[in-house]
């Protein structure tokens, strides 16, 4: 079975061919003579292509259909954003063959890190928002199982078994009737209120589901967790009760949070001063302190997550808000 992959390197106009036989290996053509700057963009495309076999797994599963590699844009060291500073954007999609002319259809993005030491899908209803590899073949590529429930949250995508298309009757079907209660819920000063659904009411596992444009029962756009206790986990790990020190781990360097003690205390900024955390779009956290803490801690201001008083724990997760539209 021969898999015909076309690499096009549209940041320097230079396309090259692959031609790859599956379990035979790959061979590289090029149609001008590379030069330095093109050498990198085929490593990184030939990294995807041996790291992520599911793609050459897609192809042989339609082969009437050409495979396309195209690299939509190579790192910017001036970006303020990691994955726009370090990573490759490379399209993956097929030319479908439908009569004469045909079209091109998108399987998935991949950022591809330029130095080929990590991989991360782009989630396909949020271009914005990215999910790790292995995270992707666990929780996204891998077929659903049947009535089961593994507590993950992954935004713009799920909330367990909870989807962006998910209705009040979905919702009552999935966890039963007993488990899923109407309830009035107020917004921060109390300035706003929301027809939100409860899912496993009074339990540590609760869920606050509120409806796009408060349209009860319609389709859900953002789901809450606040309960200690809670199940429900990030695809980084995070849960309710994650301490401070094992967010500045996860982000890989100290983050910027609103001062404790008001209606927007603990809050994260989504920035995460351009760490890891920062390519995971629509995920909304908030710290609260676990004691007293001296006074310039708490206020409408901007704190540092290494500050002294905070490691390791005197702030944990009281309250993680997953975007699903």
């Amino acid at each position: 079975m021969n898999v015909r992959v076309k690499f096009s390197l549209r940041v320097w106009g230079i396309a090259l061919i692959v031609s790859s036989i599956l379990g035979l290996g790959i061979q590289l053509a090029s149609a001008a003579t590379p030069t330095a700057e093109v050498a990198p963009t085929t490593q990184i495309l030939e990294y995807l292509l041996a790291e992520v076999p599911e793609i050459q797994a897609m192809a042989h599963r339609n082969p009437a259909n050409r495979l396309v590699l195209s690299v939509e844009s190579a790192p910017n060291p001036q970006a303020a954003e990691r994955v726009d500073r370090e990573f490759y954007r490379v399209y993956v999609g097929f030319n479908i063959q439908d009569g004469s002319s045909g079209h091109q259809s998108r399987w998935a993005t991949f950022l591809v890190h330029q130095d080929r030491t990590e991989i991360l899908w782009a989630n396909y209803l949020n271009p914005n928002s990215y999910v790790p590899l292995s995270d992707w073949r666990k929780y996204v590529n891998a077929p659903p199982v049947a009535a089961v429930n593994d507590w993950m949250c992954i935004p713009f995508l799920r909330v367990g078994p909870i989807e962006p298309h998910s209705s009040i009757d979905d919702l009552v079907r999935i966890f039963g009737s007993d488990n899923v209660l109407k309830k009035t819920v107020y917004g921060a000063e109390g300035t706003e209120k929301f027809e939100a659904s409860l899912i496993f009411p009074g339990t540590p596992n609760e869920l606050i589901v509120f409806w796009q444009g408060n349209k009860y029962g319609t389709v859900p756009s953002a789901v809450s967790i606040r309960r200690q206790g809670s199940e429900w986990k990030t695809v980084q790990g995070i849960h309710i009760g994650t301490e401070i020190a094992e967010l500045n781990a996860i982000n890989g360097r100290p983050f910027s949070f609103f001062g404790f003690g008001w209606d927007y205390g603990g809050s994260i900024h989504v920035q995460w001063n351009g760490g890891a955390m920062s390519s995971v779009k629509g995920l909304f956290l908030v710290l609260r302190e676990t004691r007293d803490l001296p006074r310039q801690y708490y206020g409408d201001k901007k704190l540092s997550s290494d500050m002294e008083e905070l490691l390791p724990d005197a702030a944990r997760i009281s309250r993680i808000d997953i975007q699903l539209r």
